[in-house]
C-alpha cells in the first residue's frame, strides 16, 4: 500500500506508475490523479493555443515561415565552443553599459562567428529593438 501525494488516499502499488528515479520506484501521484491533471492541463493548453496570436503563429509555422537560420545556429555553436574550450574569454561586464552582469554574445555578422560584442541581456534586447537583425541573419 502507498499513499498518493495528491488525493492523500492509500492505494495499492498497481495504481501508481513506475518512476525509476524515486526511492520506491513508483510515482508519488496515483494514476487517477495524474489523469485528472493531464486533462486539466490539456484544457488549459487548448484555450491558450486558441488565442488569435497563437493561431496566426501556428499558421505561419506550418507554412515554413519560421525556419531556423543555419548560419545563426552555426555562429552560436562556434562561439559557445570557443568559450567552453578557453579560446575566447567571456567578460563579466557589458561592453555597452559597463555594468558587471552576465553577458551574451552578440553577432553583428553571422559569417564572422568569433567576432562578437559582449552585451548584458538588457542592452542586447535594446540593440535588436533599435537595429533589427544582424547582417546575414
Amino acid at each position: 500500500m502507498k499513499l498518493c501525494g495528491r488525493c492523500k488516499e492509500e492505494k495499492e502499488e498497481k495504481d501508481f506508475n513506475k518512476d525509476k528515479y524515486s526511492k520506491t520506484g513508483l510515482r508519488s501521484q496515483c494514476k487517477l490523479c495524474m489523469k485528472k491533471e493531464r486533462e486539466k492541463l490539456s484544457d488549459h493548453y487548448k484555450e491558450w493555443r486558441s488565442t488569435p496570436e497563437k493561431l496566426e503563429w501556428y499558421r505561419n509555422y506550418r507554412k515554413g515561415r519560421y525556419q531556423i537560420d543555419k548560419r545563426k545556429v552555426s555562429a552560436r555553436n562556434k562561439i559557445n565552443w570557443a568559450v567552453s574550450s578557453g579560446k575566447v574569454i567571456r567578460p563579466d561586464y557589458c561592453e555597452s553599459c559597463k555594468h558587471h552582469r552576465t553577458t551574451e554574445a552578440h553577432h553583428d555578422d553571422y559569417l564572422k562567428p568569433l567576432n562578437v560584442r559582449w552585451l548584458c541581456s538588457c542592452c542586447h534586447k535594446q540593440w535588436h529593438r533599435d537595429n533589427g537583425e544582424g547582417l546575414n541573419g
